[in-house]
């Protein structure tokens, strides 16, 4: 039987960590986005990752900086290829130690704010945009440079400060089959996706909560 959830509920290093103290032998995929994900595991040791165009150590690199995605684990499946021929500890390690030192700067500076925010129940993507609705920071690895909703909900804004209306603290709209939040964070806009069936009594307080 498969191991499946998503990565907000179960950190993707405490997954590699548990199949690899098992000696397990398996097929980790981890889907986020339309992009998948691939790490092999054989005897309790990470031997091939893949996170296109990226395989071996830098792809492991790139899947451990997802805050969300699917993930399915499935036993008894070898991999096709060896990339890895380091020890999964020092594997990790060495991860890590590569996040702790990179750069701070655009591609990396909402990191907190989205783990807070991951902690609501219900959460999907996470985008920061600013005041033309450009894309300045996404929990999506695939994240696009502009956003419809968010010249919506910008232009909303506009006609409601010519109006002199006082802005609501939280706007949402459903399409596609989603909800979408829309808040303002410090100079900048946020825009929250979540199951259309969330119920906005409930986690409105939680979003407040996690921007402080």
């Amino acid at each position: 039987m498969a191991l499946v959830g998503n990565l907000k509920d179960l950190k993707l290093a405490s997954l590699i960590q548990l199949n690899c103290m098992e000696k397990n032998t398996a097929k980790m995929t981890i889907e986020q986005g339309n992009k998948f994900g691939f790490i092999y595991f054989e005897s309790g040791q990470v031997v091939h990752a893949e996170f296109e165009p990226d395989m071996g150590e830098e792809a492991i690199f790139k899947l451990l900086t997802l805050y969300s995605g699917n993930f399915k684990v499935e036993s008894g499946i070898r991999s096709p290829a060896k990339t890895i021929t380091k020890n999964w500890n020092n594997l990790l390690l060495d991860a890590m130690h590569q996040l702790d030192d990179q750069d701070e700067g655009e591609a990396r500076k909402f990191d907190h704010l989205f783990e807070r925010l991951f902690t609501v129940k219900g959460v999907q993507e996470v985008t920061v945009f600013d005041d033309e609705g450009t894309t300045v920071g996404s929990s999506a690895e695939n994240a696009g440079t502009s956003n419809l909703y968010a010249f919506v909900q910008l232009q909303a804004m506009k006609t409601g400060a010519a109006l002199n209306l006082e802005f609501p603290e939280f706007v949402s709209i459903v399409a596609s089959g989603k909800k979408h939040i829309f808040a303002k964070y410090k100079q900048l806009n946020l825009e929250v996706e979540m199951e259309q069936k969330t119920k906005l009594d409930i986690v409105l307080p939680l979003l407040k909560q996690a921007l402080g």
